[in-house]
């Protein structure tokens, strides 16, 4: 019965169907003939003490026996291979289909469906397996997404006070002197300056996060060569005065098409580099390696290690700490969202005599 089980359950459900109904009509048809067989030597059993007043009566219990035992062989046999057919085919697809959808409708998507076998039904269950884990996928990215947003507004309200009181002293004097017709303080015109340029600048910076968040990535052939190019440029335009070193590790031809995002790619590079040359104490390490799959860039600075706090929080939106009087956070956290978009990862450590940020991207 196991190998029966075993067999069916390995078969496509419509091959297995055919061939339990086969079977089912066998088994009847040898269950009747056999049953027939054993009624007939009955009933020959019983001629002899038959009169001829209860012939016709004996011949219609033959026929109805017959008959009514055939059918209901027939019956329960196919009866019992259709539950067969339904317990080793059909059941378990089904239970595990039902509960998925009851699950879904919980909003519950921590659980897991495996196919039972390799026919249509097991090919539905994996689909909705993948369903399942696109739906958590997305939903996971949905919350992080508003999570990140809550942080940016949080921080961008929190950046805000501060030049929204100078300002709002500033003009308290400024009114008070008006009013005793005294001449205006150019310190404090210039300070309100300042402060209005730190607000356009937070403002930029916020937009170019929401762009960010709404981004949609598309690839564009770029040859190796093309890309390695590009980036050196880049590195060289932002150096200044601070030397650093190139490494290039090509597992593709030069003239290899990538399927990539040359742009965002870029502007990831950027914020390292600009991060890299800021911190820097004498050199920057660049390090670029391109496979038949992903695209990695790895920026070395020889500056202060990162603390446990900037380590935990440097990707953070507008998270910013004592070493320098900009926000550390901005660039990282784009480029943790873009390297995300790109199929890819982010990370900044400490390694040996200063900190590294790599960045990943995979191809489309």
């Amino acid at each position: 019965m196991a190998k029966l089980t075993h067999w069916l359950r390995n078969q496509p459900i419509k091959t297995a169907l055919l061939r339990v109904i086969l079977v089912g009509t066998l088994v009847s048809g040898l269950s009747i003939l056999v049953y027939l067989l054993l009624w007939n030597a009955l009933i020959s059993l019983l001629a002899p003490y038959v009169t001829p007043t209860w012939l016709i009566a004996v011949t219609i219990l033959f026929v109805t026996g017959a008959i009514g035992g055939s059918l209901a062989l027939l019956i329960a046999i196919m009866t019992g291979a259709a539950r067969l057919f339904y317990r080793i085919k059909l059941a378990d697809p089904l239970q595990q289909l039902q509960f998925g959808v009851t699950h879904i409708q919980a909003q519950d998507l921590d659980f897991h469906l495996t196919a039972a076998a390799p026919d249509e039904l097991g090919a539905l269950v994996q689909a909705f397996e993948k369903m399942r884990q696109a739906l958590q996928d997305a939903l996971q990215t949905a919350w992080r997404l508003a999570d990140d947003q809550k942080q940016v507004n949080a921080a961008f309200a929190h950046d805000l006070r501060t030049p929204l009181t100078v300002l709002q002293g500033n003009v308290e004097l400024l009114t008070l002197e008006n009013q005793e017709a005294q001449p205006l303080n150019p310190d404090i015109i210039k300070d309100m300056q300042q402060q209005l340029d730190r607000i356009n600048h937070f403002i930029q910076t916020m937009t170019h996060v929401a762009a960010i968040h709404d981004i949609a990535l598309s690839p564009t052939p770029t040859s190796t060569q093309e890309l390695i190019r590009t980036l050196k440029d880049e590195a060289q335009k932002l150096a200044g005065t601070v030397p650093f070193t190139w490494a290039e590790k090509l597992a593709a031809a030069p003239d290899h098409l990538l399927a990539i995002a040359p742009a965002a790619i870029l502007e990831v590079f950027d914020n390292q580099l600009t991060n890299a040359f800021r911190f820097a104490r004498k050199t920057v390490g660049i390090t670029v390696t391109v496979t038949e799959k992903t695209v990695q860039l790895a920026v070395f600075n020889d500056g202060q290690p990162l603390t446990p706090e900037e380590q935990a929080n440097a990707q953070l939106p507008f998270f910013s700490s004592g070493k320098a009087a900009n926000h550390l956070g901005v660039g990282m956290y784009i480029c943790r969202t873009l390297c995300t978009a790109h199929h890819g990862r982010f990370s900044v450590a400490n390694v040996d005599h200063g900190v590294t940020s790599t960045a990943l991207f995979a191809y489309f």
